[in-house]
């Protein structure tokens, strides 16, 4: 079964075939200029639209790593009188369990790689009072005689 990113990329070739130009094609894709002409080059060069290889360091964290670190911090998460966890918190969850030194960042791109999410707490005044804003609400409608969405 192709990707859809293969299906984009014969697509592209396909319209390239039928003499449509990069910006024809891009703008019938939905995709940039350079991306249809990066894959029509390639194609006439090599004849393969498949991705190569990723230069790099693998990461010496396993999916089975990923998931015993996730389980860990999902059951620190799940502690009575807890609201969260922080990313300091999963810095030393993850030196303790794979004894290596992560950086802060490097700790926020993992937890991002096991779908836990940054979620800030929003302030909510004290004194907020719901009935008071209606109330402020419906005596301004009745009050301000023209159409607030009329440009004058």
């Amino acid at each position: 079964m192709k990707t859809a990113k293969e299906k984009e990329r014969e697509l592209v070739i396909k319209l390239s075939k039928e003499k449509k130009t990069c910006r024809d094609i891009a703008s019938i894709l939905g995709i940039s200029k350079s991306k249809a002409s990066f894959w029509i080059n390639r194609f006439e060069k090599e004849k393969d639209l498949a991705d190569k290889p990723r230069s790099g360091r693998p990461t010496p964290l396993s999916y089975d790593g990923l998931t015993l670190l996730s389980d860990t911090i999902k059951s620190k998460i799940l502690e009575p009188k807890r609201t969260g966890i922080s990313s300091k918190e999963v810095l030393q969850i993850i030196e303790h369990k794979t004894k290596r030194k992560y950086t802060l960042r490097h700790a926020q791109r993992l937890l991002h790689k096991m779908s836990f999410s940054l979620i800030t707490p929003r302030v909510s005044h004290i004194r907020k009072d719901e009935k008071a804003q209606e109330k402020f609400r419906e005596e301004f409608k009745k009050n301000f005689n023209r159409n607030i969405w009329t440009i004058q």
